[in-house]
């Protein structure tokens, strides 16, 4: 599954001088000129679900259609046309039964016109559309072959699914939710393998937890993972860096950025434990006031990585005064230039690139929308 964006000017590398980024900045910078627009899905006198917002969806290879999960208020695969912007299928899936989904959809991936993968909290199922269960991968350790995960350490069930190459890639966590790796499932082969990555020892340090009538209650990190051009790139929102595993040199880069419109790590972190749901909300008001990275999504029309930070400067706990930032990077997860002139009142939380354009999910009076971003 392939998506994203382009590249304009001269190639930023983190090895600058800051005197000399600043200059490139300002000057790529001033090169990005964004136009925006706004569409909504015409939902053909049914209800597209918006309630959580989006997600659980993903399309065909030209995007020319969206593949859309509906798990509120009916149970089925919502399919949208992108280019007339209206509902035209929608198709009734079974909760549970030996054609079950569960209700815990995590993702929809599209094989063919006549085949739909359906990632839930445990396995990775492969239907028709006429919602028939054709194959079922149930994700366990206990599964795979291959090096062995440590007892005190978990991987989760469900991942990242990549059809092409029949592999899942799944985080391994200490505890709750302490990141230590990821494994590669080879679903043809049976096979699994286990990397580490120690740096992501320091995402602990961004937890925050509240021990609630005896229950703990845990926030970490959000993490963000694509696979794009046999890389499997794994970033996250509190610093500016992404890790990807090469597939083809089986190998683990780290790249950091310099930002020169904001900073380059959250500034609330240190294993916070909260007494009080009020206090909790408090610590996530600071947090989400601090710099956030967003997920990176790519550009095949342009051949490059697009993703959107933000951080407000409004010390009125009510009120947000937000700073958008759209990062651009080259096909290797090179920087290329930053911009902080983006028309958008709110901060984009689910985005994604077609034919050229950035699409930021927007809930339009209920209904599914999207606002355009055009760069040029």
């Amino acid at each position: 599954m392939k998506y994203f964006f382009s590249s304009i000017g001269i190639i930023l590398t983190i090895f600058f001088t800051s005197c000399n980024q600043t200059k490139e900045n300002e000057k790529n910078e001033s090169e990005i000129r964004v136009s925006i627009d706004s569409v909504r899905v015409d939902p053909k006198g049914e209800i597209i679900d918006t309630k959580y917002g989006l997600y659980s969806y993903g399309f065909d290879q030209e995007k020319k259609f969206m593949y859309k999960f509906n798990t509120n208020n009916r149970h089925g695969l919502e399919i949208i046309d992108m280019g007339k912007m209206e509902l035209v299928e929608f198709i009734p899936f079974e909760v549970e039964g030996p054609n079950g989904t569960t209700s815990r959809i995590r993702s929809v991936q599209y094989i063919s016109d006549n085949e739909i993968i359906i990632t839930n909290s445990k396995s990775i199922l492969i239907f028709n559309k006429k919602a028939k269960l054709q194959h079922k991968y149930p994700i366990s350790e206990n599964k795979f072959m291959g090096d062995s995960i440590p007892k005190d350490l978990e991987m989760e069930s469900s991942g990242l699914f990549v059809p092409e190459k029949n592999l899942s890639f799944n985080l391994i966590n200490e505890g709750f939710g302490y990141v230590r790796g990821f494994s590669k499932l080879d679903l043809y082969e049976n096979t699994r393998q286990p990397y580490w990555v120690d740096e992501l020892k320091k995402l602990d340090d961004y937890h925050i937890s509240l021990n609630l009538d005896g229950r703990m209650i845990m926030l970490r990190t959000y993490l963000h993972t694509i696979f794009q051009d046999d890389k499997f790139i794994l970033s996250h929102d509190m610093e500016n860096e992404v890790y990807y595993y090469d597939l083809r040199l089986d190998s683990i880069i780290h790249k950091k950025y310099t930002s020169q419109l904001s900073a380059n790590k959250n500034e609330v972190y240190g294993k916070l434990e909260a007494e009080s749901r009020e206090e909790l909300g408090e610590i996530m008001s600071s947090r989400n006031k601090s710099i956030r990275f967003g997920k990176i999504v790519f550009d095949e029309e342009r051949n490059q990585f697009y993703r959107f930070s933000s951080f407000s400067s409004s010390d009125d706990k009510e009120k947000d005064d937000w700073s958008i930032i759209l990062t651009i990077f080259d096909k290797d997860l090179n920087q290329l230039k930053e911009t902080d002139n983006i028309p958008l009142d709110e901060v984009p939380e689910t985005y994604f690139v077609k034919d050229g354009e950035i699409y930021v999910y927007k809930n339009m009076e209920d209904e599914l929308g999207f606002l355009v971003l055009s760069l040029s």
